[in-house]
């Protein structure tokens, strides 16, 4: 797993499937009802610790539903968007921006696929998958394909609460105007982005929420651990709300380095973090 995940970091699956189609997505979801084998969802694995004894029964890896479209445009400007569960965020972004299209900027530099970001709500300072989107588009647990619209669906924090199935993908309400103003805000949230965070390192993201009032990094670097290491997991010294892979590190390390921080943070700031990333597998 280590090489489907942004970590670097993880043990071998059971079972690792690539879908090509919704016939082949079904067809896995009836097999594995009948083998009672569990399935975990993969997208760009960009939010997640993946255990040192990797992950029992099947992976299902989405890469292959990587379509966008342009769905419906009218008059007034208003465009919407349909892209796959398995699409780059960036990829995504870009297709919008050089058809003119605003609305996705806040995604720039937000690692991940479509599918998670909408799992999670995906977001940053400036604004929310939530306050775009839609409808999402799922197969339920039969096979079945079903379309839920964004007023049905209750967003939190990192949060989207969706009945069980497999998200197939999402349509973004998004609106027209200057293609160069677009590529511009990118470019200047992407710089934001690299400047205050550790990117082209290997890492889950964030790994806490935001509590209410102020903000995980600031708590963590204020309890003294940016810079604190054990083995090859690090918290980084450019933002400490972010573990880095300093080449080697397991996930014991991660968790280990993750259980030191929470006791600190509460014991210091009486804060209980909790975390953004999904820890996933077997010891």
């Amino acid at each position: 797993m280590k090489n489907h995940t942004s970590f670097k970091i993880g043990g071998p699956a059971d079972i690792m499937v690539f879908p090509q189609d919704l016939q082949d997505l079904a067809n896995l979801l009836h097999i594995a009802d009948e083998e009672k084998v569990s399935l975990f969802i993969l997208g760009k694995g960009s939010n997640i610790l993946v255990k040192d004894g990797g992950v029992r029964g099947i992976v299902v890896n989405l890469q292959r539903f990587d379509k966008i479209m342009i769905e419906s445009e009218d008059e007034n400007g208003e465009a919407v968007i349909f892209a796959e569960a398995g699409v780059n965020l960036s990829r995504l972004l870009n297709f919008t921006a050089s058809h003119g299209l605003t609305g996705l900027e806040f995604t720039a530099g937000i690692p991940g696929s479509v599918g998670g970001a909408v799992f999670m709500n995906a977001g940053s300072f400036d604004g929310e998958i939530k306050d775009v989107l839609k409808q999402v588009r799922m197969m339920d647990l039969k096979g079945n394909v079903i379309e839920i619209d964004r007023e049905d669906i209750k967003f939190s924090y990192r949060t989207a609460k969706l009945p069980k199935g497999i998200i197939l993908g999402g349509s973004f309400a998004l609106h027209k105007n200057n293609s160069k103003k677009i590529k511009d805000k990118i470019t200047t949230l992407t710089g934001r982005r690299k400047e205050k965070q550790p990117i082209g390192v290997p890492s889950a993201g964030s790994v806490f929420k935001n509590p209410a009032a102020g903000f995980a990094g600031a708590l963590i670097e204020s309890a003294g651990l940016k810079g604190y290491r054990i083995g090859d997991a690090e918290v980084s010294e450019k933002h400490a709300n972010f573990i880095v892979n300093k080449g080697r590190a397991i996930a014991k390390d991660v968790i280990s380095l993750i259980n030191l921080i929470k006791e600190k943070v509460k014991k210091e700031k009486g804060v209980a973090l909790k975390l953004e990333i999904k820890i996933i597998g077997r010891d």
